[in-house]
């Protein structure tokens, strides 16, 4: 009777343990790791981490490795614009993406800029291009009639004599031949009628400076924004012994070639995490384009996860935070360093696999 009563003990004791860590490890599970990389879509923890490095790679979505994201009406930057503007996916100034960009904003950011010739904000502001102002009559200036007289002609080569007085009483100043004065005592003087007022001209939409305004509200198409720059962590795993390319953001630059000062310009920055829950939300939709086998197109995000695409590197992470091009004089020299420093993380990574 003693043994059963101390098993019945034992028992119940354990049962109490197990619930206990039961419930710690739900709380444990619902707790958010602040530790976490907030941009990866498969964080990694930090303690796991043996060495890391971010690079920042130019993607050229007109290069023949690329172009398969950068199909007809398949665009990717098409694709991260309009999920933006419908508020599916945060759109942010930067790849540090610490301040978001609104609708506006980045509708003003990817604006093409009136390149017609014209007059600017400012110089309008200023009063130029203005039309030369009139009274809308077309009233002609008043000449000296003693000198029209000495030079009017009469057809036959003679300077014909005018009455001077006669021309002056008569002469037009632009608001109708002038009342003849009644010499009646008594007489009522006539009220003039008040001219009709002329209204102005409404604005054709037709016109040309119309049409110059609304041109000045079009934005850059999809396949202009053809480079993207990708940000990611190269990231060798100790626990599970092997590097990963962990991509942190998606940045939509653009080129060149499409702006005034020939610089490129960053338009909007987009975290990879919601950047791939986008893409897997819609597998038959956002398609990496298979040129040889169209019947095995893959989805954008499998297309990163397999590395199916080629951006150089332009940058690592550096005390001075500078690029290749800061770095070294000339864009041969800072392209040679940077295939020649990804040869060096190729020759990394093998020797991580002997440690």
């Amino acid at each position: 009777m003693y043994d059963m009563r101390r098993m019945n003990g034992k028992t119940i004791a354990w049962s109490l343990l197990s619930l206990s860590l039961a419930s710690t490890a739900a709380f444990a599970q619902e707790k958010e790791d602040s530790t976490a990389n907030q941009f990866s879509s498969r964080p990694i923890a930090d303690g796991d981490v043996m060495m890391k490095r971010t690079l920042w790679r130019r993607v050229d979505l007109k290069e023949k490795q690329n172009i398969s994201m950068f199909s007809k009406n398949n665009e990717i930057t098409r694709y991260l614009l309009d999920a933006a503007k419908a508020g599916l996916i945060d759109a942010y100034v930067n790849d540090s993406c610490a301040t978001k960009i609104t609708g506006d904003e980045l509708h003003k950011r990817i604006l093409i800029p009136n390149q017609t010739a014209g007059l600017s904000a400012e110089e309008i502001a200023a009063g130029f291009g203005e039309p030369a102002k009139s009274d809308g009559w077309d009233t002609k200036t008043k000449s000296d009639p003693t000198k029209q007289a000495a030079t009017a002609d009469d057809g036959w080569g003679n300077n014909a004599k005018k009455d001077t007085k006669k021309e002056a009483a008569t002469e037009d100043d632009g608001w109708g031949p002038p009342k003849k004065k009644s010499s009646k005592k008594g007489a009522k003087t006539e009220v003039a009628k008040e001219e009709p007022k002329v209204e102005a001209p409404k604005p054709d939409s037709s016109s040309f400076e119309t049409q110059q305004v609304a041109a000045t509200e079009e934005e850059y198409f999809p396949d202009q924004l053809s480079i993207l720059e990708v940000k990611e962590d190269w990231v060798f795993d100790k626990k599970r012994s092997r590097l990963y390319n962990d991509i942190q953001t998606l940045t939509i630059v653009l080129p060149s070639d499409q702006t005034a000062t020939g610089l490129e310009l960053p338009v909007a920055s987009f975290r990879w995490k919601d950047v791939e829950r986008l893409f897997r939300s819609d597998p038959k939709k956002y398609i990496w384009y298979n040129t040889h086998n169209t019947a095995q197109n893959k989805n954008l995000a499998d297309a990163f996860d397999l590395r199916l695409f080629y951006g150089r590197i332009t940058k690592f992470s550096n005390a001075n935070d500078k690029a290749f091009l800061d770095i070294y004089n000339g864009e041969k020299e800072a392209l040679i360093k940077s295939l020649n420093y990804e040869q060096e993380l190729m020759e990394l990574e093998h020797g991580l696999w002997e440690y």
